[in-house]
């Protein structure tokens, strides 16, 4: 038990840069990633994406290949705020808890659902097709409701998505994780060290071997290894798990990549040592508005950028086509369009959201 608890400095720090507060740096990394998943995106399915890429085909490049590993920062962050007890000791409200992730999640994803199919049905009734929605089926959409449509095979109507499939499982998992360590634990011992038990090999095991298997990519072991890391980071920056602890986690995931190795596994490594040694010279550091707004939009952003691009790039088509500096102006201003809609989607559909779950006694932490 004493390996885990924190020496006093540690324990200081510890008060300083983590508990109560949000570290500046992981809100500069969400909100940068969500700008790089809608640049992959605008890559991939912008009508003149390829005329775009003749300015400067090397970018055009790291767009389509590279700008989607940005998604491992989110896996990092899912797994360092999975750290943050949240204090269920009964099954019944850890089950509250699991509705509340879930709503969370699901409150803006099903309106902006709502609004994709019903802008698609529009137009495709009307002859202009925006080509975002391969097939539709009501079982299709039960699915998406529940987050279950890649476990049963189904697409997905909106890009991304496919994520907060990923995210749900996660959240399952480590809430009955998490109540299961607080009902093996006493006082002398930390329900940590029980988390950290559990954990630790399944992040080895997912590095190891599901991750290496695309058989796993629609359940959370496929990334498990990426959240564990992020949880890891979490226990340390508590000063609930020592240093070395720490480290000899982040050594057994760089090693899978000497047999096999993966950017995004390889992002998750970069992002968690920049918040793992950040707090040192980022103490007093206020994050710059943009960034921060970002930040706070950056759920919103996910959400509805795939349909504001397309129904923007549609529009305004027949301009870009005109050459490859056209082109790549249509797409800026639809990255630009999309940003004042997820501002928007967040005032008006996210913030109400939240601020509905927080009223109610059955969505409170318990």
């Amino acid at each position: 038990m004493n390996q885990f608890r924190p020496f006093e400095h540690e324990h200081e720090i510890c008060k300083r840069h983590w508990q109560g507060q949000r570290l500046a740096v992981a809100d500069l990394l969400r909100g940068l990633a969500a700008v790089c998943i809608v640049w992959h995106h605008l890559s991939l399915y912008a009508p003149q994406s390829d005329l775009a890429d003749l300015v400067a085909p090397s970018v055009g490049y790291v767009l389509f290949n590279h700008f989607c590993y940005a998604v491992a920062v989110f896996f990092v962050l899912g797994g360092l705020i999975a750290s943050i007890d949240k204090g269920t000791r009964t099954f019944g409200a850890t089950l509250q808890e699991i509705l509340k992730r879930y709503l969370r999640l699901a409150i803006p994803y099903l309106v902006m659902l709502a609004v994709l199919l019903a802008v698609n049905f529009v137009a495709t009734s009307n002859g202009w097709s925006l080509n975002q929605i391969e097939s539709f089926s009501w079982p299709q959409l039960l699915a998406h409701v529940f987050f279950l449509q890649d476990l049963f095979g189904y697409g997905n109507f909106s890009a991304g998505t496919w994520y907060l499939c990923v995210e749900l499982q996660w959240s399952c998992f480590v809430l009955l994780l998490g109540y299961l360590a607080k009902r093996w634990s006493s006082d002398k011992i930390d329900p940590v060290q029980y988390q950290v038990a559990i954990l630790f090999p399944l992040g080895i095991a997912s590095a190891w071997f599901w991750s290496r298997s695309e058989t796993w990519e629609a359940y959370f072991l496929f990334f498990a290894a990426q959240y564990v890391l992020g949880v890891l980071l979490g226990f340390k920056l508590q000063g609930r798990l020592p240093s070395w602890f720490f480290f000899l986690y982040c050594s057994a995931i760089a090693g899978s990549l000497v047999i096999n190795p993966r950017p995004q596994l390889m992002v998750s490594l970069l992002v968690a040592g920049i918040l793992y040694y950040s707090p040192s010279w980022v103490q007093d550091l206020k994050l710059p508005s943009l960034f921060a707004w970002l930040s706070e939009i950056s759920y919103s952003l996910f959400l509805v950028h795939y349909l504001i691009n397309g129904l923007v790039l549609k529009l305004i088509d027949p301009w870009a086509r005109q050459s490859p500096s056209w082109a790549v102006a249509a797409m800026v201003v639809a990255f630009a369009c999309s940003l004042l809609a997820a501002d928007a989607f967040h005032r008006f559909v996210e913030t109400p959201a939240i601020r509905w779950l927080k009223r109610w006694s059955w969505a409170k932490r318990v």
